[in-house]
């Protein structure tokens, strides 16, 4: 994919098992093209890096920026290989109300985008900078409302902002009236929310999946993938990889059957003419951006 991911997860400490669960995933013959082959990785990866993070080991930047940009790029990696499109990032795209959005996985690099997918991970143990948490952690669904509200008014803007390109070009895109569901979904780009959570019972895998049902009323697909550490509502305490397992999931939410759809879209546009440069291998080192609260 072509981006810059940030310092933290190129250098920082506590990103290790994040950058060597990526190297192996790059160096893999064939590349994955579904989840479910590097699921194993990603949940070793993360068990190694939840226990940096609950004994005090990882700093913020690795916390917020490291390990989106890990999840990012595995995700990156496996609709690129799916699809034979080359993805990357845009910067300063206007919508028809702002004029600078940051889009993170887009097809393709310039004009018009047809394919939007925005990442993030949910969910942290708790650790010495966080004594006011519970013992599990912070919720996940604590702060998967906002995002999820930031990216449905994100997908609004950016399809109103394309429709006036595509009219300024001669095409035209259905101006919002009437079902703003039912125009959402018939216009350009198509937008798709990506996350990895990491749930601290059943109350908030609940409230995971009923945000996440919610904005995919407005969006194009939702995708979600749940874990947790030993056994559900009870303390955490072990942070072995053996002691991290995914969980159930409706299967319209499912992150391996929204990832399906999305490759299927990719394959069926067009090639652009990035995707005759070949893929970055490797990654320069970038500055972070600040965290986000």
């Amino acid at each position: 994919m072509a981006r810059k991911p940030g310092k933290s997860l190129l250098t920082g400490a506590a990103c290790a098992p994040l950058r060597d669960h990526l190297t192996a995933v790059r160096v893999t013959t064939p590349l994955p093209t579904s989840w479910s082959q590097v699921e194993q990785g990603f949940l070793a990866a993360m068990a190694e890096f939840d226990a940096s993070v609950a004994a005090g080991n990882v700093s913020e930047g690795e916390r917020q920026n490291g390990k989106g940009d890990y999840f990012n790029d595995l995700l990156a990696i496996v609709l690129e290989s799916a699809s034979g499109k080359l993805l990357t990032t845009r910067g300063l795209v206007a919508g028809m109300i702002f004029p600078k959005h940051n889009l993170d996985v887009t097809y393709p690099a310039s004009g018009i985008a047809e394919v939007l997918v925005e990442a993030k991970m949910l969910g942290t143990p708790k650790h010495p900078g966080s004594p006011a948490e519970d013992d599990a952690g912070r919720r996940a669904s604590a702060d998967l409302l906002k995002r999820a509200k930031e990216l449905a008014f994100k997908a609004v803007d950016l399809k109103a902002g394309f429709g006036l390109m595509i009219s300024q070009q001669g095409g035209h895109q259905d101006a919002p009236a009437g079902d703003l569901a039912t125009w959402s979904k018939n216009s350009k780009p198509k937008t798709y929310f990506l996350m990895a959570v990491r749930v601290t019972g059943s109350a908030d895998l609940f409230a995971c999946i009923k945000t996440s049902d919610n904005v995919a009323q407005l969006l194009d697909g939702v995708g979600i993938y749940a874990y947790t550490n030993d056994h559900l509502d009870e303390p955490a305490q072990n942070y072995s990889a053996a002691a991290f397992p995914g969980l159930s999931i409706p299967r319209s939410l499912q992150l391996e059957a929204t990832l399906h759809t999305i490759s299927n879209i990719l394959a069926a546009l067009p090639v652009s003419s990035a995707d005759q440069e070949p893929s970055a291998t490797a990654l320069p080192v970038a500055v972070d951006p600040p965290p986000v609260a």
